[in-house]
């Protein structure tokens, strides 16, 4: 599991995505997508949760997210074009109490104060298109996909290859680049 680590409390990253393509893989699945502006049941919010294929699908994306407050400072920890619609404390990395008294959401923060520090679980909805890439691993060998932009968020979208395409493992990225090992084949959403 791959997690994102904020390390400047203040920073508010604006990300630029004027120069995406707005490329989207359609996936026909048969679920109730919320209109604009609709809340999102409790069971939808858990569904989503748990399914990420399912979420992203509805345009959702499920992230883990270290935020931790040192010194007992406030820690607000930045997510850049996403909003936030459900947040929950996945890890308690400290020893400090980690309840809802010393962390809190705004529409695209998380807040922890008193020493809490903590790997949330967050849903989130996209604010732009990902890009869809096509990535293959030719007889096992290691391949890079680069692509014009820096990606702050990749996940698979549709796996190609009998060879499994596990993050970090067969696919992940740095910087400007996508790359895959060991046979993985498949579509990615890059952001």
């Amino acid at each position: 599991m791959r997690y994102l680590r904020f390390n400047n409390p203040f920073m508010v990253r604006k990300t630029i995505f004027n120069h995406l393509a707005k490329m989207l893989t359609v996936c026909s699945l048969a679920i109730s997508v919320p209109t604009l502006g609709q809340q999102l049941e409790a069971n939808d919010i858990q569904r989503y949760l748990n399914d990420t294929q399912l979420a992203e699908a509805a345009g959702y994306k499920t992230l883990y997210v270290v935020c931790e407050s040192h010194n007992y400072q406030p820690e607000v920890c930045t997510l850049g074009d996403l909003k936030i619609v459900h947040t929950n404390v996945h890890k308690k990395l400290s020893n400090s109490s980690c309840n809802n008294s010393v962390w809190s959401t705004t529409n695209n923060q998380i807040i922890t104060t008193k020493g809490c520090r903590a790997v949330f679980q967050v849903l989130a909805k996209l604010n732009v298109n990902p890009v869809t890439l096509q990535c293959s691993s030719n007889n096992y060998q290691y391949r890079e996909c680069p692509v014009p932009f820096q990606i702050k968020g990749a996940w698979l979208n549709k796996r190609h290859s009998k060879s499994p395409c596990q993050q970090e493992k067969s696919w992940g990225t740095r910087n400007n680049i996508l790359w895959v090992n060991n046979g993985c084949r498949g579509t990615f959403n890059l952001f």
